[in-house]
C-alpha cells in the first residue's frame, strides 16, 4: 500500500516538473531564454510532454501493484530526467 502512494506522489512531481517545463517554451526562467533559442523550446516542449506522460503513466500502474512495472516507470523516470538535465547544461549562459 505504501509503493502505491509513493508512486502517486512520484507521479505527481513528474506532472508539476513537466507542466513547468511545458509552459515554459515562451518565457524566460531560471538562467535560460528560451525565446531566443529554438533547440531549447523544442528541448523544453519533448521534456515536458514526456514527463507529463511518464506521470499518467506511473499514476496506472501505481495501482496495478505490479513490481516490474512499478520498477521501469521509476527507472525510465531517473533517467528521462538525468537526460534532459543534461541537455539543458549545454544552453547554460557561459
Amino acid at each position: 500500500m505504501l509503493i502505491s502512494a509513493l508512486m502517486v506522489l512520484f507521479s505527481i512531481i513528474l506532472a508539476v516538473i513537466g507542466t513547468y517545463l511545458y509552459r515554459h517554451q515562451q518565457q524566460p526562467f531560471l538562467l535560460f531564454n528560451p525565446t531566443e533559442n529554438p533547440a531549447l523550446q523544442e528541448l523544453l516542449r519533448i521534456g515536458g510532454l514526456a514527463f507529463i506522460l511518464m506521470a499518467i503513466i506511473a499514476f496506472v500502474i501505481a495501482w496495478t501493484h505490479v513490481i516490474i512495472l512499478i520498477c521501469l516507470i521509476l527507472l525510465l523516470g531517473c533517467l528521462s530526467t538525468t537526460a534532459i538535465l543534461i541537455g539543458l547544461l549545454s544552453f547554460l549562459p557561459k
